[in-house]
């Protein structure tokens, strides 16, 4: 039965091919699109569970209120003294606990020398926590053994090519040799955590010296602290007791002032964005958006298919009659629909599989990630997408199949093609309605996240970032700063180098409590004040052509000016000065620093446009000043390399220049938001193809079972026009009831999209408009084909037929 029932369902494919392509190329691109966005949705939700039972791994963070216990700033990294505390107080909660940071170093063998990005170090039990593979030889031994160092193999294969890295030298900074004693396999690139080289933790014990060492820097926030769970703790076990440990180690005000949380290693990727990530984190309202995106087109693409399969279905009662006096029960007569309907999508899953292979590298491209379909990881989408599609066909064949196996024979050979076309009509309006109206909206989404992000790469940022190369100095370049910056302005196309703690398109995490004068006395500032910090040299303010409101720049030719500042019109604001000239002038503390005010800058956007400008005070200390900004006069920045890199290796022949693009930097802020403009449009134009593939067969549908109507008002003497305005009119009132469905909700959720940014667009009429004409135009079109057909066809030709 079932192999008659295929022979079936393959010569009506033959018969009705336009049908059964349309059918079949609308469940495909759907499908494909669904298995898309599936893998970046998996991809998202995979990060960190790599690690052995990673849902037991947990970090402690710190955030900082103000006094009206808001949040001030919340720290994914601990203070050094924690760690060991939170063991001991909580020893029957806590199974193992590690910590590490991470840094920049330059790094050296015999024959390469690189910046490295993730260099850590690492308490022993760190191993106890995070899953680290070891390829050769003994990685743990690196953090118990001194002067010794685990790497990738990435990083083994870089340095040594294919020698043996174990027993090898590496140099650090130029001041310290390090013997690799272990290669661990490279963490994923779904891993929060990027660690290439580990060692001990002595080289931060020296740093933190004169803070009174490990036990004593409580306020120096670097080290993420992470543990598992003893089992069947809850976490409820620990959070409860936070407070009082608090206020046990940092007295009875700790609570008002700081606060300790934990967050789940798996959450971190998602539902973390604070103030010192180790990288760039997702967005899990973006992954959401995607996640109901797929839905959507999976469900614009079962419209189409239960729209076309039930207008095609109908139109065969006297097929179903035929078999029905020939003896074919109500059975086989469903089982004959369903294979044809089963049939037809299990065809549209192979070529949607074998779509979505093809069109993953354009995907990766897009998103600049590297997805990649592997049954280890995806055989939970695999089955749901089979289910789906299955459900699809059962779905969209039932209905019919049932209908029809009801109907009497007499009844069946007597039904016209005018009683077929009304069956499920509401049906079929319905769906073009959703369908278009998903379609619309979507184009809206893409239209408004265009606008945003063009508006974020070209909003005044109150300084010039243009031509702008940036340079990290090496501990051997810092010690010869000024000697430096004066070479490098002797370079052809350089017009000025400014110096700094921090660049633009960077975070502002460095702060301190000020001191203002009130009534004669220096008073402390409210300490939900938080004035971010940034040191800078005579020359960084007129490198960056910033504003200023009030007074004048820092003048190298004044040796007083390392006790004077310049704040922004933000600090202006909350220190509570009226104006920026009233701040000229006064005296202030800040970092332990007694001076005065000589500066008002303009508010300028130093980081992300989704934070609001932070209050910022300029501190004049080119010692603290890591970053060299070098302004040149040309566009084709990359010509002056080769001599910017002759020069800083003469004053750095060991390390390499440590270089970045400032435009660079500030795409890299909106990476989220370009990858998320260019999936929408992509998947937006899938939408609206399969929209209208959809109505493009619909119309099809209509027009040949309205042929002998349209004959008929042929010969009656109607004119092509009119026909097409008949036959039209139907599609062109859904079409416009889909807009006026679709457009308060888009209205509404890229609202509430757009309140996720501290400066952004408005939501104007144009996105609107240009959603209209581009779905409204693409689908006049498509109806128009059909429609233009049917009305300069010749009569004869329908009445031969007949």
């Amino acid at each position: 039965m079932l192999k008659n029932n295929l022979k079936s369902a393959f010569r009506d494919f033959q018969k009705h091919r336009i049908f059964s392509v349309i059918n079949t190329l609308g469940l495909t691109v759907g499908l494909t699109a669904t298995m898309l966005i599936g893998l970046y949705v998996n991809y998202e939700h995979s990060f960190d569970k790599f690690h052995v039972d990673a849902e037991n791994i947990h970090r402690f963070t710190r955030e900082f209120k103000g006094s009206d216990g808001t949040l001030a700033m919340h720290f994914s990294n601990i203070a050094p003294p924690f760690g060991p505390l939170l063991k001991e107080e909580f020893a029957k909660e806590i199974k193992t606990l590690g910590r590490f940071m991470t840094t920049e170093a330059s790094i050296r063998s015999e024959s390469q020398v690189f910046i490295e990005k993730n260099f850590a170090f690492a308490d022993p039990e760190i191993f106890d926590v995070l899953s680290f593979y070891t390829i050769e030889g003994v990685s743990r031994d690196a953090l118990i053994q001194p002067n010794a160092i685990a790497i990738s193999a990435s990083t083994a294969a870089k340095y040594f090519g294919n020698n043996n890295p174990i027993g090898q030298t590496l140099t650090y900074n130029d001041d310290r040799n390090f013997l690799v004693m272990g290669v661990f396999k490279d963490f994923p690139a779904n891993s929060s955590i990027r660690i290439d080289m580990l060692t001990d933790m002595t080289i931060v014990e020296e740093f933190l010296a004169d803070e009174g060492g490990m036990t004593r820097a409580w306020d120096n926030n670097i080290l993420q602290t992470m543990f598992r769970l003893n089992d069947g703790i809850q976490l409820a076990e620990i959070e409860g007791r936070l407070e009082s440990f608090m206020i046990s180690h940092l007295g009875k005000d700790a609570p008002d002032r700081n606060e300790l949380h934990i967050q789940k290693l798996t959450d971190v990727h998602l539902r973390s964005n604070l103030s010192d990530e180790t990288g760039k984190n997702g967005d899990l309202t973006e992954v959401r958006i995607f996640t109901l995106l797929a839905v959507l087109i999976l469900t614009i693409a079962a419209a189409n298919y239960v729209n076309l399969s039930t207008g095609r279905l109908m139109s065969r009662a006297k097929n179903v009659g035929v078999r029905k006096i020939l003896g074919a029960n109500r059975l086989s007569l469903i089982t004959q629909f369903l294979t044809e309907s089963v049939l037809m999508v299990v065809i549209s899953v192979a070529l949607a599989s074998l779509a979505t292979v093809v069109l993953i590298p354009v995907l990766n491209q897009l998103t600049g990630l590297a997805l990649e379909i592997t049954m280890a990881e995806d055989w939970n989408l695999v089955i749901w997408l089979l289910i789906a599609a299955l459900f699809m066909g059962l779905v969209a064949g039932i209905y019919p199949s049932l209908y029809l196996s009801s109907v009497r024979p007499v009844k069946a050979l007597k039904k016209s093609t005018a009683d077929s076309q009304r069956h499920g009509s509401g049906l079929r309006r319905i769906l073009v309605v959703f369908q278009f109206a998903i379609s619309a909206a979507l184009i809206v989404a893409s239209v408004v996240v265009y606008q945003q992000l063009n508006y974020l790469n070209n909003k005044p940022l109150g300084y010039d970032k243009e031509e702008i190369i940036v340079l990290t100095l090496s501990n051997e370049a810092n010690t010869q700063y000024e000697a430096l910056k004066n070479e490098l302005l002797t370079i052809s196309g350089v017009v000025s180098v400014g110096g700094s703690s921090r660049v633009p398109s960077g975070e502002l995490l460095d702060s301190n409590r000020g001191f203002v004068e009130r009534n004669g006395e220096m008073t402390a500032l409210n300490s939900e004040i938080v004035i971010k910090k940034l040191t800078v040299d005579a020359d960084f303010i007129s490198t960056y052509k910033m504003n200023l409101q009030a007074g004048r720049n820092f003048d190298s030719n004044r040796t007083g000016d390392s006790r004077t500042f310049i704040l922004n019109e933000r600090s202006v604001e909350v220190i509570g000065w009226n104006n920026a000239e009233e701040a000229i002038g006064q005296p202030m503390i800040y970092d332990n620093v007694r001076g005065t005010v000589i500066g008002v800058l303009e508010d300028f956007h130093f980081e992300s446009l989704q934070k609001e400008i932070a209050p910022v005070i300029l501190m004049n200390n080119s010692d603290r000043a890591r970053h060299l900004s070098v302004k040149m006069e040309t566009e084709n920045m990359n010509a002056a390399l080769p001599a910017l890199k002759k020069v800083y290796d003469g004053f750095s022949p060991n390390d390499p220049m440590d270089y970045v693009f400032l435009d660079e930097g500030f795409r890299r802020l909106y990476e989220s938001e370009t990858r998320s403009s260019r999936l929408l449009m992509m998947f937006s134009s899938m939408a609206i193809f399969l929209a209208c593939l959809g109505l493009f067969g619909l119309a099809l549908f209509s027009v040949s079972q309205r042929a002998k109507e349209v004959t008929i008002r042929k010969v009656l003497g109607a004119s092509a026009n009119q026909i097409m305005g008949i036959l039209s009119k139907e599609f062109i009132i859904l079409i416009i009831v889909s807009m006026i469905l679709a457009f308060p909700v888009a209205w509404y959720f890229m609202g509430d999209w757009l309140d996720g940014y501290a400066y952004r667009i408005g939501l104007s009429w144009v996105p609107f408009v240009g959603a209209a004409v581009i779905a409204g135009g693409i689908a006049l079109i498509t109806i128009g084909m059909q429609t233009f057909k049917a009305a300069v066809s010749n009569p004869s030709d329908r009445l031969r037929d007949e």
